[in-house]
């Protein structure tokens, strides 16, 4: 997200020498097929497990993981002038995908709301002692009504990249994947096993980007098929706790995905800063500053929010509202880390 915010794109660069649109806006959809499996995978192990789903000890675990740096970061920006309280009204209810707001933070409004569905959906699935293959039944019937309902609105001129209705079907997604994955392990390996389909399935999304239609269902396939391709990048890269000492680059992923939440949070605000630094250069030192150093900036402070406000409320969060089941058992490192900004 970073090199699709920043104004001279350094990662995808070579893509869009080849007359490539920069597509960084599809690691959001990638995200969301994350984020609905490793958060609502926490819900449908706890169904597993116990039975039942706490849901007010779910959601508030949530709040303490995401509430305070965002509502810092909100009330940074109102200090500093750069926006108001009429203009930040939606994001401080978590509605700004719909009211409008600091623009990056949709993802942030859509995952609250997400959250809400799939305690909705498994607490009642579990209540009800409804059979696992129904509740995945429902869920797919779900998904496949938002993607219609997509469709629909799209084919009126209605925008559908930022609501709620119109994009929850990624997490679903997930969250699907996460069913198969705790009640059904087997059928998860075999899935993976299936790796020139999940590679076709990827590369196939890509190349359709590539084509650049400009028709009204143009949009909404695109969010199709780039969730199509965090389901393959899920079963492709996923991996369990083995005990088994990982390498470097395993490690560097998975530390920058502890910090990746802060560091997505407030990326865009040092975007701004960079640009607005680098007009004073010219020649090469522009170009460097806005190459590298809007990635280091973002990363630092992102780390720094992440140490200073995230994890004394997550550790004040874990000896008020402990965790109703083991979480981390037989969850995949990386992965789990970079759920950001669902966890």
């Amino acid at each position: 997200m970073i090199d699709f915010h920043a104004s001279r794109p350094l990662v995808l660069w070579p893509f869009i020498r080849l007359g490539w649109p920069h597509f960084g806006w599809a690691g959001v959809d990638i995200f969301f097929v994350l984020s609905g499996f490793l958060v609502g995978g926490l819900l449908v192990k706890e169904w597993k497990v116990r039975g039942s789903i706490q849901r007010k000890r779910f959601l508030v675990r949530r709040g303490f993981k995401i509430w305070p740096q965002y509502y810092v970061f909100l009330l940074l920006t109102l200090v500093l002038g750069k926006e108001s309280v009429r203009q930040l009204w939606g994001n401080f209810l978590n509605i700004q995908n719909y009211t409008g707001g600091i623009p990056h933070t949709w993802t942030l409004a859509l995952e609250e709301h997400a959250y809400l569905l799939l305690v909705f959906l498994l607490a009642f699935a579990a209540a009800r002692g409804a059979r696992v293959r129904s509740a995945f039944i429902g869920v797919a019937a779900l998904a496949a009504g938002v993607v219609a309902w997509r469709f629909l609105l799209a084919s009126r001129g209605v925008d559908t990249q930022l609501r709620t209705d119109t994009r929850v079907d990624g997490i679903l997604y997930g969250l699907l994947l996460a069913m198969v994955y705790h009640f059904a392990p087997g059928r998860f390996q075999r899935l993976q096993q299936r790796w020139p389909l999940l590679l076709a399935v990827l590369s196939g999304g890509l190349l359709y980007l590539r084509l650049q239609l400009h028709t009204w269902w143009d949009a909404p396939l695109q969010y199709l098929l780039m969730d199509a391709c965090g389901v393959a990048v899920l079963l492709l890269l996923y991996r369990r706790h083995t005990g088994v000492r990982h390498g470097w680059l395993y490690r560097a992923v998975a530390w920058i995905g502890v910090y990746s939440y802060g560091i997505y949070l407030w990326h865009l605000a040092v975007l701004v800063k960079v640009i607005a630094l680098a007009r004073h250069l010219h020649g090469t030192p522009a170009t460097a500053v806005l190459l590298l150093l809007p990635f280091a900036l973002a990363i630092v402070v992102g780390v720094v929010a992440t140490k200073l406000v995230e994890f004394p409320a997550v550790a004040l969060r874990d000896r008020l509202f402990p965790k109703p089941v083991d979480s981390a058992v037989g969850e995949p490192a990386v992965l789990e880390a970079t759920t950001v900004p669902a966890r």
